[in-house]
């Protein structure tokens, strides 16, 4: 199954062309690594694919309701939110239910809507799912739910973010050197979660290791 198409994108920034022509498709459970040199355009290939730039010709094709996550480079997270915020913040449903749970136990006096955020998560299986997004957050070092995105450094930033769109469980996930930032435990980690989940990857990253761990495709730009 198609999930996205890549046609004839050309890009160039000023008179230096970066890639011209260039077409793949995406197929459902595919997991690709992107390489090429630097200062190729494989950032602006992402960007492009995701939506944050225009092709100066050509055009992405996407299957209809489609979704998708993106890891780029510079992510931008509110600093005045915590890090448990920052997760509900995220576009899957059933965080909207834990989120909405975990606010009537707050308030014990209001039985009617204690029960009623009780029976939603019932009806949502989402127990399971706050144990998963806990145990990801967890994974990545990030123990401490009520602390801050102002107090966080630039890797513990970086890591959320990627949390956050693990979270999300989008159909495609398109990941800009997700292993920046992680130790080796995290890196293992993270090589098992993408290698195990049945989810479609799209990935720029210089870690060959990781890279012929975790994916079965490799597409290279090239000249």
């Amino acid at each position: 199954m198609n999930y996205l198409s890549i046609e004839n994108i050309s890009k160039a920034f000023g008179e230096r062309s970066l890639f011209e022509g260039v077409s793949f498709g995406i197929n459902k459970d595919q997991k690709i690594a992107f390489i090429a040199r630097n200062g190729a355009g494989k950032t602006s290939m992402l960007d492009i694919m995701a939506g944050r730039e225009l092709p100066d010709d050509g055009q992405v094709i996407s299957r209809k309701g489609l979704s998708l996550g993106y890891l780029s480079q510079e992510e931008k997270l509110p600093v005045d939110k915590t890090i448990e915020e920052v997760i509900f913040q995220s576009e899957n449903p059933v965080l909207k239910v834990i989120e909405a749970y975990e606010k009537a136990l707050e308030n014990p006096s209001d039985q009617a809507g204690y029960q009623q955020a009780f029976e939603q998560m019932e009806q949502h299986q989402a127990w399971d799912f706050e144990t998963r997004y806990k145990q990801v957050l967890f994974k990545l070092k990030l123990e401490d739910l009520g602390q801050r995105v102002g107090t966080l450094s630039g890797g513990q930033r970086k890591r959320l973010s990627l949390a956050v769109i693990l979270v999300q469980k989008p159909d495609v996930l398109i990941l800009d050197e997700p292993t920046n930032h992680l130790d080796l435990e995290m890196i293992e980690w993270l090589e098992g979660y993408l290698t195990q989940e049945k989810t479609t990857l799209f990935m720029v990253t210089h870690d060959r290791y990781f890279l012929e761990r975790v994916c079965n495709e490799i597409i290279e730009l090239f000249n």
